[in-house]
């Protein structure tokens, strides 16, 4: 059985993604940063016939994505598909947001997608093969002034996955992104379903770097 990390497998994508994988008979390890969080999610996956299970884990910090990663080695042996779907969401002018705020951003968004992709990276290498996908952002594209934060983290991101996949790809080890151009929301083009679905095919496929979806 081939294991799947869910890293910020909250209510929507998160939640999504982690079914899915699941439905394809993944053991799926959810991580999220509180435990109210997690046991709601582990709870509606159970309802949806799937089993998987929540491990606390802060993005920000580098210690617990690397307990994570050391934990889910010693209980499933190896990790096949690490998904990075972690990101927070603050409102701010960009000539007011302070750098205090931006870094805290930063630190989620692109070091802990980088942090983690490199734990689980040379082992994959090792075994010729292995998954890394990241939630990437229209705001990498197209800036959102609301959003500051958001926009440097995921323009930050972008290039990070860009940079793990022409590096690994000669190692048999793919890294993909999903672009999310606008606002997630159930029954939408946006429904987190969707992005779960685009997540697989990227999965599945394999043939390309990014995917974008958009509210269009």
């Amino acid at each position: 059985m081939k294991t799947v990390i869910v890293i910020g497998a909250g209510p929507g994508n998160g939640y999504e993604i982690s079914k899915r994988f699941g439905q394809e008979g993944f053991q799926v390890v959810c991580a999220a940063r509180t435990q109210e969080t997690l046991a709601a999610v582990i709870t509606e996956l159970k309802e949806a016939g799937v089993e998987a299970v929540g491990v606390e884990c802060d993005a920000s910090r580098k210690a617990d994505i690397a307990s994570l990663i050391e934990w889910t080695e010693e209980q499933y042996g190896q990790v096949d598909v690490l998904v990075y779907n972690a990101s927070i969401l603050h409102q701010a002018s960009v000539l007011e947001v302070s750098a205090e705020q931006i870094t805290k951003e930063f630190e989620i968004d692109v070091l802990g997608a980088l942090h983690a992709a490199q734990l689980v990276a040379p082992s994959m290498q090792e075994r010729k093969d292995g998954a890394i996908l990241i939630t990437g952002g229209g705001a990498a594209i197209q800036a959102i002034k609301s959003l500051p934060g958001l926009s440097i983290g995921k323009a930050g991101v972008r290039q990070v996955t860009h940079m793990l996949h022409d590096t690994l790809k000669e190692d048999g080890v793919y890294v993909g992104t999903v672009t999310i151009a606008g606002e997630v929301k159930r029954g939408t083009a946006l429904d987190p379903k969707n992005v779960a679905e685009a997540f697989y095919q990227l999965y599945t496929n394999r043939n390309e770097v990014e995917t974008v979806l958009s509210a269009d």
